[in-house]
């Protein structure tokens, strides 16, 4: 098929447009577009009211309508209105020019009307055979062609068509292939009547086209429809009658209109669908959880049971092979058997075994996960998939989230232990252990009863060993019945072997304590006999804790830090590492609560930055909270250096609103060392666009609190400019006495003073020295009468009596001159001491 030259399309739409557009004048403005689809085409009006004539050009499968000057195109309305043909409006150019993608090889009209730009755009031409005898059946187009004859550079522009004349020459002008655009719902489809004389007149053939005025099409005609009436053959003119002409030109008039009519009555806009991206198959859900049939897991008989499974796993090949080893994998869940449980997951994995197998292999896998308290349970299918009324789905979820989430975990607490008396001692015990501590650190005094009544009902041997008396001291101490808690944990100590008589040893020493029915020394004394009485025993991290607690609190700093380290170095990396953690985290918190409480200029909190600054990381949590404490402490003490690296390491971590006030934090460190280029460089990176207002504003302080000591007193006068408050007030005065301003400074400092604020020796000082390098003697005289006691004890004090101007009347006596060069040379030296000093 051949292709029409974009060159000929380009000078085709400049004659067009030439000869159709109505005079007005060019004036920047806001262009009104609709646009609709017909069942042959879709319609784009374009209207510039008073302003320049859109010239519209097709370039491949783009349309662009320029604009001599910028205008205001309307890409809202155009992107929400859908178009089959028209889409991606975008605008270049500066506002000269809009472009929309339109289908490659679509046949587009358009002509102007009433400084409207009509743009017309159908469907790409059909090709197909011409028949030989067009003469012998009415000429039919397709109801999706939209054709028209293109002016070839080479051809001279016809002239303007008198009033009255028909002309088939100019209606195939009008109706030139030139460009493509978006208009608004325009329901007027082409008259059969119009496509009809359109699709004749370009079935004329090279050979035949003789009038200078009616220029030929130099591409084939669209082919019919199949079984449709043939077209002319290539060099076979037809000449339509003239009433046909006529008829066609009333028609294509009438039809703009009518156009132009439903324009002016702004019909709605139909709203476009949104497009809907393609979206990726979804993967099959993980089908639910069955029941478990733990007793029979568990058998009679652990010995013969345990080597009747590892016999069946030496025996058998393939499948079969994973099958006995998930079987032994059941049997130590069952048993409880954590480690020997994980060591045959990780066989069990190198065996290769089938999809099914590696979901069976996974809730096992998340089951001892569970037993082991895993701290992050998102991950887990007991707790990704719904429980609903399945028993064992409810048990282990409840103890997969009760170590972190107990809210969430007490939900199915009730399924869950009517489902626990039917498990075996050893797993049931275990997992009646993990809900009892939760419920114990959650305080859920209702939930822990329940529990307890439980472990009252099961009495097992896995109770035997202190457990169940040191949870009903437990649940006796949060219902405020310290005797009857005492009572139980005094009978759980008397087992003297296992952890809970440990822990409840300890916990008998700290109730006594808080009752007062053991003084500070003699909690130290019993902790230290029960810490050198065993070794090995996981409570020891507890009572190592506790004792470093008492050691902090009676004011043995030294043997507190030193109990602290002993817990990270012996349990750290260990598997009661997260424990002693824990452990260490309360002693800690009562080694920070002492040093609050001590004076400031002590060594204790740079020791444990330096001795423990990684444990300290260690212990503490993810909000950071011991460690900023940690780090006030040292700027407090001086140990600025410190205090900022602690800090930096925060911030870095951080994110969101609290890395905002964070870098805040660290900022005023560094301003108060001197460091006021750091502190910039903190304030730029940890900003955000989303920050409460009296964040943004303590900030904002902060930056011209640094520019000032920075030296750029000109930035930070500027970044004061909308700032109240006496901090604002202050440091706006600060700036005034920097850039040299006295009388402006001395006003200032005056009016910080008068605004009920508290003004500080060094408001005073400047205050006075403002006043003096004025010459206000008046102002400096009144101002020493006022505030010369604020400057007593300080590093200012006498120097209100210094600047003060001699009395006016009386000779000047030697004594007196004597005193003033003595205060002035004074000052120098103390003014060259403190250069360069905070």
């Amino acid at each position: 098929m051949k292709r029409r030259p974009d060159t000929a399309l380009i000078t085709g739409s400049t004659l067009v447009l030439a000869l159709l557009a109505v005079p007005g004048p060019a004036q920047a403005a806001s262009v009104r577009a609709q646009m609709g689809d017909h069942a042959d085409h879709s319609r784009l009006v374009l209207s510039v009211p008073g302003g320049p004539e859109p010239v519209a050009v097709v370039d491949g499968c783009v349309l662009r309508i320029s604009t001599p000057e910028p205008v205001r195109w309307p890409l809202a309305s155009l992107h929400a209105t859908y178009s089959r043909r028209l889409s991606d409006f975008v605008t270049a150019d500066d506002g000269r020019s809009l472009t929309a993608a339109i289908p490659c090889g679509a046949r587009v009209a358009s002509f102007i009307e009433r400084r409207m730009l009509i743009v017309d755009v159908g469907g790409p031409p059909v090709p197909g055979i011409k028949p030989a005898a067009p003469e012998a059946v009415p000429v039919e187009a397709p109801p999706d062609a939209v054709v028209a004859a293109a002016v070839t550079a080479a051809e001279p522009a016809p002239a303007p068509p008198q009033p009255g004349t028909s002309s088939v020459a100019t209606i195939a002008e009008a109706l030139s292939p030139i460009g493509t655009a978006h208009a608004a719902p325009a329901n007027l489809p082409l008259p059969p009547r119009e496509r009809e004389g359109a699709q004749a007149q370009l079935g004329k053939g090279e050979g035949d086209c003789k009038d200078p005025v009616a220029p030929c099409s130099d591409s084939p005609s669209p082919s019919p429809h199949r079984g449709g009436p043939p077209s002319p053959r290539a060099g076979e003119g037809i000449s339509p009658p003239a009433a046909l002409v006529a008829s066609l030109e009333d028609e294509v008039r009438s039809s703009i209109e009518d156009t132009l009519r439903r324009l002016e009555r702004l019909p709605d806009r139909s709203p476009k669908p949104a497009p809907r991206a393609a979206e990726p198959p979804k993967p099959p859900a993980p089908p639910p959880i069955g029941a478990m049939d733990f007793p029979g897991w568990a058998g009679d008989d652990f010995n013969r049971t345990r080597e009747a499974l590892q016999q069946a796993v030496g025996a058998a090949q393939g499948r079969a092979r994973v099958d006995a080893q998930i079987a032994l994998i059941r049997f130590l869940l069952a048993r409880a058997m954590d480690e020997e449980g994980r060591a045959a997951l990780e066989t069990a994995a190198s065996l290769s075994p089938a999809p099914d197998q590696r979901y069976t292999l996974r809730i096992l896998g998340d089951a001892f996960r569970a037993l082991d308290r895993e701290d992050a349970p998102d991950d887990n299918l007991f707790v990704q998939l719904p429980a609903g009324v399945m028993a064992d789905h409810n048990v282990w979820r409840s103890v997969a989230l009760a170590p972190t989430r107990w809210t969430a975990a007490k939900e199915g607490l009730p399924i869950a232990l009517r489902r626990l008396l039917d498990y075996p001692a050893d797993l049931r015990s275990r997992l009646l252990t993990t809900l009892a501590d939760s419920s114990d650190q959650a305080g859920d005094v209702a939930a822990l009863n329940l529990i307890v009544l439980e472990m009252i009902t099961v009495d097992s041997t896995g109770m035997a060993d202190g457990r169940l008396d040191y949870f009903r001291g437990r649940l006796a101490e949060l219902k405020a019945t310290p005797d009857a808690a005492l009572d139980r944990y005094d009978a759980a100590a008397a087992l003297r072997r296992g952890p809970f008589a440990r822990r409840a040893e300890v916990r008998a020493i700290e109730l006594r304590r808080s009752l007062g029915r053991l003084d500070e020394e003699g909690a130290i004394a019993a902790l230290e006999a029960l810490r050198f009485a065993w070794r090995g025993d996981e409570i020891e991290t507890d009572a190592l804790a506790a004792l470093g607690a008492a050691y902090a609190r009676s004011g043995k700093t030294d043997a507190a830090l030193d109990i602290f380290g002993l817990l990270g170095r012996r349990f750290g990396a260990t598997a009661r590492g997260r424990d002693a953690l824990e452990a260490g985290r309360d002693l800690l918190t009562a080694v920070l609560d002492r040093l609050d409480r001590s004076p400031p200029g002590g060594l204790y909190a740079l020791a444990l930055q330096a001795r423990h600054g990684r444990l300290v990381t260690l212990a503490d949590r993810a909000d950071g909270g011991l460690r900023l404490r940690l780090a006030a402490l040292l700027l407090r003490d001086g140990y600025a250096l410190e205090a900022t690296r602690i800090l930096h390491a925060l911030t870095e971590t951080a994110s969101g609103p609290q890395r905002a006030e964070l870098g805040a934090t660290l900022a005023r460190a560094l301003i108060d060392n001197g460091r006021e280029a750091e502190a910039l460089d903190v304030l730029a990176g940890t900003g955000g666009p989303t920050l409460e207002p009296a964040l943004a504003e303590r900030r904002a302080l902060l930056r011209a609190d640094a520019l000032l000591g920075g030296g750029d007193t000109v930035r930070a006068l500027d970044a004061l400019r909308g700032l109240t408050g006496l901090e604002a007030a202050r440091l706006r005065a600060q700036g005034l006495f920097a850039a040299g301003e006295w009388a402006a400074a001395r006003k200032a400092f005056a009016e910080l003073a008068e605004a009920g604020g508290e003004p500080m020796a060094e408001d005073v000082a400047l205050q006075g020295l403002s006043a003096y390098l004025a010459g206000d003697g008046e102002a400096l005289r009144g101002l020493g009468e006022a505030q010369r006691g604020r400057l007593d004890g300080t590093r200012w004090a006498g120097l209100l009596d210094a600047l003060a101007p001699p009395p006016a009347d009386g000779p000047l006596r030697a004594d007196s001159v004597e005193r003033d060069l003595a205060a002035a040379a004074a000052l120098d030296r103390l003014a060259r001491g403190w250069r360069g000093q905070p």
